[in-house]
């Protein structure tokens, strides 16, 4: 079910199956605040209300790279937000532009620190399944 779409960019959607929120990102060229409004209000507001568990990152088609700004906003803001309210899975599916994909890595690695289990997956379908074998 999708809940928010940034147009070009990035398309939100809920997984009621497996309690996640699926990021499907085709471009990285977002500002803080347009990623803020996605992430923090949309996302986590409908993963809050539905019992959210997992947050899906579907990189696979990307473009582009987050401003250093955005990043560090993951790490100190946005992966503390996650665990306080019940996300306990960050899965990643890896990008295959090699600039998008050192962004993506740059920005997971923050996800342990922070109290979530990062998952590498190589499909949306692969996380699904994942996220049904722990439920």
């Amino acid at each position: 079910m999708e809940i928010f779409q940034i147009e070009g960019k990035l398309t939100v959607s809920w997984r009621d199956d497996v309690k996640a929120i699926v990021d499907k990102w085709l471009d990285y060229g977002v500002t803080l605040d347009e990623f803020k409004n996605a992430v923090l209000t949309k996302g986590l507001d409908k993963a809050k209300a539905g019992g959210g568990v997992a947050w899906i990152v579907d990189s696979s088609t990307a473009n582009g790279v987050f401003s250093q700004e955005i990043q560090d906003f993951i790490g100190t803001d946005v992966f503390p937000a996650f665990t306080r309210n019940g996300i306990k899975y960050f899965i990643t599916i890896l990008p295959t532009s090699a600039i998008t994909k050192l962004t993506v890595k740059n920005y997971s690695r923050k996800a342990g620190p922070n109290g979530l289990e990062l998952i590498e997956v190589q499909s949306l379908d692969a996380a699904i399944e994942f996220l049904k074998q722990q439920a």
